[in-house]
């Protein structure tokens, strides 16, 4: 049986897995250059801002940030942690991929990819880096801090 917080990620995990197989829809279409659900014989000429490469990263991402949250649900149930730590593990798991999400769909318009405030060699400044930026950057630092946590109760456990 699930505790409330490994549902909580479990759930996550899944939406943000569906996102990443809608994004590989964008991907698809991106590659493609038109919005086309072969072999139906209809298509829109469309195409996706942003490079193929960063809708391949939308669609990965997502599916392993999930896949990444749903394994650290079945962790915490396996192992003995306090509560407390479950549910900072569990709220901080779920912000991460949340903003991760955030970080590829908008990262996806940012000429700089969303990698740092402001310009870099990859390219200019503008909103959209701003917003995969910031959310991105934050939630880096909130899991490490979670995986930090579950590597020491791992050791705490096992005596390592």
């Amino acid at each position: 049986m699930l505790t409330d917080y490994q549902g909580l990620m479990i759930k996550h995990g899944l939406i943000i897995m569906l996102l990443g197989l809608v994004g590989g829809f964008l991907f698809m279409f991106s590659l493609v250059g038109a919005i086309s659900f072969s072999p139906l014989p209809f298509e829109i000429d469309y195409e996706l801002p942003g490079s193929s490469d960063r809708w391949r990263a939308v669609h990965v991402g997502n599916i392993m940030n999930g896949m990444m949250a749903i394994v650290f649900a079945f962790v915490i149930g396996s192992i003995d942690i306090e509560k407390q730590a479950k549910k900072i593990i569990a709220y901080g798991t779920v912000a991460t991929i949340w903003g991760n999400a955030i970080f590829y769909i908008v990262g996806v318009l940012a000429p700089n990819h969303g990698i740092t405030l402001g310009d870099n060699r990859l390219g200019e400044s503008n909103w959209a880096g701003v917003v995969a930026f910031i959310p991105a950057y934050i939630v880096a630092l909130v899991l490490i801090y979670v995986v930090v946590t579950l590597i020491k109760a791992v050791d705490k456990q096992t005596g390592n």
